[in-house]
């Protein structure tokens, strides 16, 4: 498996899209890069991606409420980026993982490529 300068350029661009709809605004840059070895990982780094509500929490002692509410907002619109990633890159991703820091704005998206599995299925029982 291969992921072309033109798919992550696709992908960056449907990234910003999504968080643009999801959030009331996007990030000031998106920036994709893609592991060489096996499992192929694909990091999408947005930055300066907090809302203006959440930089009041954070001012005001709450980062743990940005936390939360990012850890929501990136478990109710995973399967969109999820299909939005393996529409463009052709392969099921078999791995999701994302995050916020609530002090810098830095977001992290990370989709894993490995043919160990979806990462959906439930555990094989262990005998």
């Amino acid at each position: 498996m291969r992921i072309t300068r033109a798919q992550r350029n696709a992908v960056a661009e449907k990234v910003t899209s999504l968080e643009r709809s999801f959030y009331g605004r996007g990030p000031r840059n998106v920036k994709v890069s893609v592991s060489d070895d096996d499992p192929i990982s694909l990091v999408v780094l947005s930055i300066d991606s907090l809302t203006v509500a959440d930089a009041v929490l954070n001012e005001r002692g709450y980062s743990d409420a940005v936390l939360r509410h990012h850890e929501a907002l990136h478990e109710a619109t995973k399967q969109e980026f999820l299909d939005a990633v393996e529409e463009i890159v052709g392969s099921s991703v078999s791995a999701y993982l994302a995050q916020v820091h609530p002090t810098t704005g830095y977001a992290v998206r990370v989709f894993v490529f490995s043919d160990l599995g979806d990462f959906d299925a439930e555990p094989s029982a262990q005998v």
